[in-house]
């Protein structure tokens, strides 16, 4: 009769715990946007940090439309978690809203001690797949592999292993991995996917991979720092070194944003993408808006999110290539493809598995570019 009683309470537990996050979940659902307009316009104001310089002109564009005026701060990835972390533990309201790269930093330091909360605006409860709700996407970042178009008409590469090769040695440039915490995300699915790494190159080279690390994805890591490598510190600037026309033997970019190419015809440089590079082309990252767990102008920055999520609002990323929003309803910029395209060709990480191995990727790296 006891456990009859113990299995019973259980169930009521289970059943009001259910009952609950039942009501939190539709909590955004059920808010009057009507009132939330209306507060948001008392507010006046709202304070935004983003990794991305297009949030100015995002914040220029929705002020003009509300007149509610935006704060925004552009960050480096590392400066903004470093900021709202400290800020947030110091009892400090002073953000609103955050466009953040970098998942498993945001989600260890800022999402689960519950200094950023996750938010739904219309715009994107309408047009989101709903996949890309928890934590809510807004855009995808595509980062690519490049090489000289004036030298070569195409792809002078088949697979990610050829640059591991004498022939490239000393060419290929990349951002810092100690400074990219994008990169150290990148190289974690490597590792997760070692085993189709490791049949590409052998289907390459017509024999089996030998092993001096522990996978392959870290044995790709060590013979691409070991072939003099190039570190560099931005990808605007791998991007003009590759593309600069009139080079004898120009390098090769690995891993830059592919938005850099929409600078191509303004600084004369002849760069192109080699999108059907094996096993992949490059790889993509999301950029996520998140609310302040306790915004100063709460409305406003609700407001604000709905705006950022629309095709409106997503212009000042829309009217480039290389970055693609979210939301359906917002058309891909007309020289670029479709997302789904890119998707097809790009390998993303996996963000429970980067989490737990970014640090040996980083490891690795630093030991290998120390030799």
């Amino acid at each position: 009769m006891k456990r009859t009683v113990r299995l019973s309470m259980s169930i009521l537990v289970v059943m009001t715990l259910l009952m609950l996050l039942s009501l939190v979940g539709s909590a955004q659902t059920a808010e009057d946007w009507n009132e939330i307009v209306k507060a948001a316009s008392k507010e006046g104001k709202v304070v935004v940090y983003s990794t991305t310089s297009r949030i100015m002109a995002a914040a220029e564009a929705f002020q003009q439309k509300t007149g509610i005026k935006v704060e925004a701060h552009r960050l480096s990835e590392t400066e903004l978690i470093e900021r709202v972390y400290q800020e947030a533990r110091a009892g400090i309201k002073s953000v609103d809203l955050v466009l953040i790269e970098d998942f498993p930093s945001m989600k260890e330091l800022l999402v689960t001690p519950g200094y950023l909360v996750n938010y739904i605006p219309p715009s994107a409860r309408e047009a989101v797949p709903e996949s890309m709700h928890n934590p809510l996407v807004f855009a995808h970042v595509s980062r690519v592999i490049g090489y000289n178009s004036e030298k070569y008409e195409t792809a002078p590469f088949e697979s990610i292993w050829d640059l591991t090769t004498p022939q490239w040695k000393g060419k290929v440039m990349i951002r810092d991995l100690a400074l990219t915490g994008e990169h150290q995300n990148a190289f974690t699915e490597l590792i997760r996917r070692s085993d189709e790494l490791a049949a590409d190159y052998e289907k390459r080279f017509g024999k089996k991979l030998e092993l001096r690390e522990e996978n392959a994805g870290l044995e790709f890591l060590r013979r691409l720092s070991e072939n003099d490598i190039i570190i560099m510190t931005s990808d605007t600037r791998i991007a003009e070194a590759v593309g600069k026309k009139g080079q004898e033997d120009p390098p090769v970019g690995f891993f830059y944003v592919y938005s850099k190419h929409r600078d191509a015809e303004a600084k004369n440089l002849a760069i192109e993408a080699a999108v059907d590079l094996k096993p992949f082309a490059g790889y993509y990252y999301d950029i996520y808006l998140q609310l302040f767990s306790n915004p100063p102008n709460p409305n406003a920055a609700k407001l604000f999110a709905d705006y950022l999520m629309s095709p409106e609002g997503f212009v000042p990323w829309s009217s480039d290539i290389g970055i693609y929003a979210s939301n359906t309803a917002t058309e891909h910029h007309p020289q670029d493809m479709p997302w789904e395209w890119w998707e097809s060709r790009l390998w993303t990480y996996d963000p429970d598995f980067a989490i737990q191995n970014r640090g040996i990727v980083l490891d690795a790296w630093i030991r290998s570019v120390s030799k």
